[in-house]
């Protein structure tokens, strides 16, 4: 049987526009849309549509089991461009993702850094010779847009106001005048120990070792003070 010249220009048409469907199963898909098959602006929608086959119900279940989109199929020059381009530009999406929270635990960790706590201060809000040490790290390691100072909040405004006036006089020292440092005073936990602390800490624990230990000194063995003889 012969094909005649119309169905022939229908099926190459059909083929050429990329409809899996056919035109007119394509045309009551995208009814709700009030969008034009074939227009620009009903290929941008095709276009957005998700990849992959569709979930559909066969039999009183859904095929396949796992989640699907279950929209109207993508027309076959988005599948193949789709399946040419994997796994773009979903993937993009994620390395975004990814990036976001490594940029935010960057940020977190640099401000951590970057805050003196109420150990660095004296009792005269005053900073403390750690807490100077710990300032002038942060205008010299820090990078340019990590370099502001934060200040554990002691929720009094006086002697926030007080040890942030310090800071900044210490600051304009530091810097001669010449480089502006933002100072913010932030609501913080202190997570480490003084190093004084850790030193008493250190000593009980030395103190605290039972006998035998081993001497100090170079001529002695152990406590009991007799030589180590050897060969």
């Amino acid at each position: 049987m012969r094909m005649t010249a119309p169905i022939l220009t229908a099926a190459l048409l059909t083929f050429c526009v990329g409809c899996t469907t056919g035109p007119f199963a394509i045309l009551s898909e995208d009814q709700p849309t009030g969008l034009e098959p074939g227009s620009n602006e009903w290929w941008a929608h095709q276009a957005s549509l998700p990849a992959g086959a569709r979930q559909r119900c066969y039999k009183g279940k859904n095929w396949p089991v796992q989640p699907r989109p279950t929209g109207p199929k993508q027309q076959l020059t988005q599948a193949f461009h789709s399946a040419h381009y994997w796994p773009l530009p979903y993937i993009c999406q994620d390395r975004a993702i990814v990036k976001q929270m490594v940029s935010l635990q960057e940020t977190n960790g640099w401000t951590e850094e970057s805050t003196l706590f109420a150990r660095h201060f004296k009792p005269d809000n005053t900073l403390s010779v750690p807490g100077e040490l710990h300032l002038i790290d942060i205008l010299e390691v820090n990078p340019l847009k990590y370099r502001t100072v934060y200040i554990q909040s002691t929720y009094n405004e006086t002697i926030d106001a007080a040890r942030m006036a310090n800071v900044q006089s210490v600051i304009q020292e530091v810097t001669q005048g010449q480089e502006e440092v933002p100072v913010v005073v932030r609501r913080a936990r202190d997570y480490s120990r003084p190093a004084n602390e850790v030193n008493i800490i250190n000593d009980l624990y030395t103190g605290s070792i039972p006998t035998p230990r081993l001497g100090r000194g170079g001529g002695s063995g152990t406590s009991t003070g007799l030589p180590v003889t050897g060969p």
